[in-house]
């Protein structure tokens, strides 16, 4: 009985608020027009209830912000503390406004039934008046405060309704409310953001943005030969290391610590390292005039000196004695302030004590060129856990313990180990390590051991010659197409290139140049380094838009280390305002002058020397027409300089170079001419195939330049131009030691007292046992053995030996 009683109790509670609060339909509605669910008859009384709390709750804590002096103010998830004394009452009042018009909007729904068309209108009035107090709050907010406004500012009602919400929780009745729509920002809201987030960084000067940091230019460049070896290589490492330790560590730019030995854009990184650098030091030996990569960037250096003398300071460090070579003339200014380690007591000191006597020397003057300054590089001795770091590196790229954990994997003992770790030996040295260098520098003298090493470092090297990133250690050995030509040239030029290429096609040459140019220098040689490996030839359009161009730059010295033939076209005259690193590396290289001369004659000049007409069986040319195609082939640098045709006759006075060789090797030959010509020594060498019956050609008018008469005998020729020479070059060939004119030519030179010096174009055995008891004879009385230019390589790496041995001939007559 008493269940029945209590429910007919609840019942007769639900009609009388039915009739209290005009309930009409299924849904209740809340004074601030937000639609709640159906309320069941035992929710009713508890619903009103609470909301009558929430009031009451609203009220109180508006009161207690009031009473504060510096309440805070929660703004959607940022609690922001409102100190300013306009602002806090403003935003107090509408605090009250806003629960002051619910409190009536509550009280009006309890008196009388409204409709719901009167409801909308009266939320409509209210949230316009809520917004335009936010707004006159915002403006004066925004000076001092970042506020994140992310919609409409209802902040009030939003504020009620998650407080309606909670209180609902606790008593385990939740009942969701509609989501208010989110609209854009306005022009305004998003002006109050940025301009609070101005105010904000002017406040909080502390707090800035993170930025790339700028990379300091490293102004003291360190040149030494890549070609170096052991010794050497640990005398430059050693050199830079305390150098850097005396506050030097970020002022020497020094391509190991760089880290991009093993990057294809090395050779012009470090070219562009030489054009920027305000001071340099030069390690010098055999090795240094050796090697391309050295010899160009002297002659940027000097290039550099020469323009201005002031813009860069070049100390020299003399390593080893020249035995092969000589310091060129180019250098004597520097020669007073040469630190020379191979003279008086100096030669006999051990690699630490020379690298101790250069430091003294040169600290000082360095010094003066150091921006940064920083501070001694702590030492950090290699890490003894070993945790296979060195799998994910290059051999050049190995530190110390990579090196010892390699060879801790090997088997390798820890003797020979600890010899490597004494002799702080990584990658980078272990390049250069030859056996000799491990018996007599490591104390290595197992050839086990020595045999092993050498082994797994080949084997390293081979897996890494295959990995994707080394594209261009397989581009330089790639096998290039015959007739092909690969175009260099500014994106400006396109126009021109493509008329260019149209006539090369014509003349039965295959033309390729860039197609993409990339994002960086790194990934524009990727996309394009491959076709250059390809050609045969480069041609290079010079152009006022090449003088600065970067693609033109990275092209360039990126097809000579790969070893390819380079030859210019001079459209315009630019050589005064190429960059130092063109110059010395464009500056021997054969120019065709398309700037004075008809594009006709030029174009045939060019094509003779892509695709010469002497390799067309049955073709005899007539000479005047070879005199005209070697009259327009000059170096770079002498064409550019040169103010009339007649530059090139010589008087009898100027020395002269006598080229005895086999007209099988007439292409090598040009060249060898080519650069002892840009290096002002005046060659004497056949040209014509008309004499065949010679076998070889032991002498030849030069460049066209020359009027023999038509009576004179071959061999009156021979002599009259060896009787001028002032040193005979033999290029010895297989076939040419079978020819009787070999004989001739040698047995001429010795009886006019004229030095030889011999190149090997072809391998042969030395002496060569198959040669004329005479020839034989002659050669093996000759001062030292002949130069190997057997190979495109060696031709590269010894062509300045040979330059170099002339030159001392010349200048010291015998």
């Amino acid at each position: 009985m008493t269940n029945m009683d209590d429910k007919e109790e609840k019942e007769e509670t639900q009609v009388e608020n039915e009739e209290t609060h005009g309930v009409t339909g299924d849904q209740t509605q809340i004074p601030n027009g937000t639609a709640m669910e159906p309320a069941t008859h035992e929710d009713s009384k508890e619903t009103d209830h609470i909301k009558d709390a929430d009031d009451d709750k609203i009220n109180k804590e508006q009161l207690d912000i009031n009473a504060n002096e510096g309440p805070s103010i929660e703004k959607g998830h940022e609690k922001v503390d409102a100190g300013d004394e306009k602002r806090v009452p403003q935003e107090n009042v509408n605090m009250q406004e806003e629960g002051q018009g619910d409190q009536d909007s509550k009280q009006q729904g309890d008196q009388q039934q409204t409709s719901e068309g009167d409801t909308k209108n009266r939320e409509q009035l209210e949230n316009e008046k809520n917004i335009k107090n936010v707004e006159e709050t915002n403006k004066d907010a925004s000076a001092i405060i970042n506020v994140e406004i992310k919609e409409k500012p209802k902040q009030s009602a939003e504020e009620v309704r998650h407080i309606d919400n909670d209180t609902k929780k606790s008593h385990h009745k939740v009942h969701r409310s509609k989501p208010t729509p989110v609209e854009k920002d306005s022009s305004f809201v998003k002006e109050v953001k940025r301009e609070a987030k101005r105010v904000e960084d002017r406040l909080n000067p502390n707090r800035s943005h993170p930025s790339k940091p700028k990379k300091v230019k490293k102004g003291i460049f360190v040149s030494y030969s890549p070609d170096a070896g052991f010794l050497e290589r640990k005398f430059v490492v050693e050199t830079v290391r305390q150098l850097k330790e005396n506050n030097l560590a970020e002022d020497i730019w020094f391509d190991k610590d760089e880290k991009n030995t093993d990057n294809p854009c090395w050779f012009s990184q470090r070219m562009e390292a030489v054009e920027k650098c305000r001071a340099a030091v030069l390690i010098l030996s055999d090795s240094y005039f050796m090697c391309p990569v050295s010899v160009y960037e002297g002659k940027a250096l000097l290039e550099r000196q020469m323009v201005d003398a002031s813009s860069v300071k070049v100390d020299l460090v003399l390593f080893s004695s020249l035995e092969e070579t000589e310091i060129p003339r180019q250098y004597n200014h520097l020669l007073r302030t040469m630190v020379d380690l191979t003279a008086g007591i100096h030669a006999k000191k051990s690699l630490a004590e020379k690298t101790s006597v250069v430091i003294g020397s040169l600290m000082e003057d360095l010094e003066k060129y150091a921006v940064i300054n920083s501070p001694p590089v702590p030492y950090t001795p290699p890490e003894h856990d070993f945790n296979g770091e060195y799998k994910k590196k290059k051999i050049c790229q190995w530190s110390v313990g990579d090196l010892q954990e390699w060879l801790f994997k090997l088997g390798i003992k820890e003797f020979y180990r600890q010899s490597l770790a004494e002799g702080m030996v990584d990658g980078f040295l272990l390049m250069s390590v030859t056996d000799q260098d491990m018996i007599h520098h490591l104390g290595i003298e197992s050839r086990v051991v020595r045999k092993k090493i050498m082994q797994q470092i080949l084997l390293t090297l081979d897996k890494e010659h295959k990995q994707p990133d080394n594209w261009h250690l397989r581009a330089r050995t790639q096998k290039s197409k015959s007739n092909s030509v690969y175009l260099v040239y500014d994106p400006a030029d396109v126009r021109l290139a493509q008329n260019l290429k149209a006539d090369l096609l014509k003349k039965g040459l295959q033309v390729i140049h860039h197609q993409k140019l990339g994002q960086s220098k790194e990934e524009f040689l990727q996309l394009n380094g491959p076709s250059i490996a390809t050609a045969t030839y480069v041609l290079v359009i010079l152009t006022d838009s090449a003088t600065n161009s970067p693609f033109v730059f990275h092209e360039v010295l990126f097809s000579d280390w790969l070893g390819k033939k380079i030859v210019t076209a001079m459209f315009h005259n630019i050589w005064h305002s190429l960059r130092p690193a063109l110059k010395a590396v464009l500056g021997e290289c054969p120019s065709v002058d398309f700037e004075t001369k008809l594009y006709g004659e030029s174009m045939d000049v060019l094509e003779h020397y892509i695709k010469p007409l002497r390799s067309v069986p049955g073709v005899v040319l007539e000479q005047a027409y070879l005199n005209k195609m070697a009259d327009g082939l000059k170096p770079l640098g002498i064409l550019a300089n040169s103010t009339s045709p007649t530059e090139y006759t010589s008087d009898e006075a100027e020395p002269r170079v006598f080229i005895s060789y086999q007209w099988d090797m007439q292409s090598k030959v040009e060249d060898i001419k080519r650069l002892l010509e840009a290096n002002s020594f005046l060659c004497w060498a056949d040209i014509s195939p008309t004499m065949t019956q010679r076998g070889h050609s032991s002498m030849s008018t030069r460049s066209g330049h020359s009027h023999v008469d038509s009576s004179e005998t071959l061999q009156s020729q021979i002599q009259r131009n060896m009787k001028a020479a002032a040193v005979v070059l033999c290029c010895i060939t297989p076939k040419y030691m079978q020819s009787d004119n070999c004989v001739k030519d040698l047995t001429l030179a010795e009886t006019l007292h004229k030095p030889i010096v011999p190149v090997m174009l072809r391998f042969c055995p030395w002496p060569p046992e198959g040669a004329p008891s005479q020839v034989r004879k002659i050669f093996v009385r000759l001062p030292s053995p002949p130069i190997d230019l057997s190979n495109e390589k060696l031709f590269k790496q010894n062509i300045h030996v040979v330059v170099e041995r002339i030159r001392k001939v010349i200048v010291v007559p015998k």
